[in-house]
């Protein structure tokens, strides 16, 4: 009885397939494709130059830097800025501190600036590219700003002491 419901099933499943079409043994073979040219973008049936112009990229900035910009190369609108007068547009590097003065508020420095003025500086005073952080008998310490991208810090450390200069 089982080898017969086998049998049965075998012959329906092999008239299924005769009866659904030709195999694919038997399928009569395709034509290969001919190759079809199709239209450049922007051109019926003709390629242009205008074809081959790429788009125009633009970066939207968002506040950050621009990637194409050497990290190495200072902004040259930093050096065209233009400096206030008087101590607020001296640089940290043209001062050479001159002597200092104990008074009742702390210490005060007498500075030298590049054009030959003297200048009294005290905790807080703002320059250029910084400003004064400490004032002691001795020596000035200053916050000087860099734009150095490979510096973890946006500040350096400036200590300027007084020399003592020989009479002779």
């Amino acid at each position: 009885m089982n080898a017969r419901r086998r049998f049965l099933a075998s012959f329906a499943v092999a008239a299924l397939l005769a009866s659904s079409g030709p195999s694919v043994a038997q399928a009569p073979p395709k034509a290969s494709p001919t190759p079809v040219e199709m239209p450049a973008p922007g051109a019926t049936g003709r390629v242009t130059e205008q074809d081959f112009i790429p788009s125009v990229y633009t970066y939207e900035v968002g506040g950050r830097r621009d990637p194409f910009r050497s990290l190495l190369v200072r902004n040259p609108s930093e050096k065209d800025r233009v400096r206030p007068p008087g101590l607020a547009g001296v640089l940290v590097d043209e001062l050479e501190l001159q002597g200092t003065i104990k008074i009742k508020q702390g210490w005060v420095a007498m500075m030298r600036g590049p054009d030959n003025k003297s200048h009294l500086v005290r905790k807080g005073t703002t320059l250029f590219d910084g400003e004064v952080v400490e004032v002691s008998g001795s020596e000035v310490t200053f916050r000087q700003n860099v734009n150095d991208p490979t510096n973890p810090k946006p500040f350096r450390e400036v200590v300027k002491a007084l020399t003592l200069q020989k009479k002779s």
